[in-house]
């Protein structure tokens, strides 16, 4: 086999069994903010340290945490040109954005990221 194809093998390994942990507690809570006026993301291999995140309506202030193993994004859908991304443990991006009240979706657009469950909701209120 292949370098390429036993990397790829691993990646798609690393994703499925990702995919097999307990994640009843980050679907219970939503998860705190990083200080006045921020939103702190975390990135755990593949998936978000919450499955919530709240925000007050005007300028967000993104903050986006690595702490799973391989490279990470961060986008909210439908809004544009806003993309944060860490490429391994103890990186961090920041970034912010203007924001009405309402629901948003987080995602991870790393190729099998969002598939494998990468997705949380940004309420904004």
């Amino acid at each position: 086999m292949s370098r390429a194809r036993r990397t790829a093998a691993l990646v798609t390994a690393l994703v499925l069994l990702a995919g097999c942990g307990d994640d009843d507690t980050a679907d219970q809570q939503a998860a705190p903010s990083g200080g006045e006026g921020v939103v702190t993301v975390v990135a755990e291999d593949v998936a978000f340290g919450a499955a919530t995140y709240e925000a007050d309506a005007g300028t967000v202030e993104v903050e986006y945490v690595n702490e799973g193993v391989i490279q990470h994004s961060l986008l909210i859908e439908g809004v544009d040109d806003f993309r944060l991304a860490v490429d391994s443990r103890g990186d961090t991006d920041r970034g912010s954005v203007e924001l009405e009240p309402g629901s948003y979706v987080l995602i991870c657009d790393i190729p099998g990221h969002e598939q494998a469950g990468m997705v949380a909701d940004l309420e904004v209120r």
